[in-house]
């Protein structure tokens, strides 16, 4: 595992993160950091304990709405994929029977 130092409204942190996802992290960071100045120049005067509630719950909802619109697009796509599956069922179902009555009628023909 990496340690890495980050900077976040001029504070300094040591962190831990899984090898490989360093510039993923420090991206994460910059936003983080990024969206906190955002806030703090809201005209708000706020603590940084204060930003960093807020910021929270600002991720929080956006992850929320995220996952609720998910799960609306994963339900309709199962819905779909229902819809295909029984009318491929369909087709199948009735194929059969018409090589069935084919196989017949060219039965009958030979006779």
């Amino acid at each position: 595992m990496a340690q890495l130092d980050i900077n976040i409204l001029g504070q300094q942190y040591k962190i831990g993160c899984p090898d490989g996802e360093q510039d993923s992290l420090l991206q994460t960071v910059a936003q983080v950091d990024e969206h906190l100045k955002e806030l703090r120049m809201s005209g708000r005067n706020l603590r940084n304990e204060q930003l960093i509630v807020m910021a929270t719950l600002n991720y929080r909802h956006q992850l929320n709405t995220l996952q609720a619109e998910n799960q609306a697009k994963t339900e309709e796509l199962n819905r779909r994929i229902e819809k295909l599956q029984n009318a491929i069922s369909g087709v199948l179902d009735k194929k059969p029977s018409t090589e069935t009555t084919a196989s017949v009628n060219q039965d009958e023909v030979a006779s």
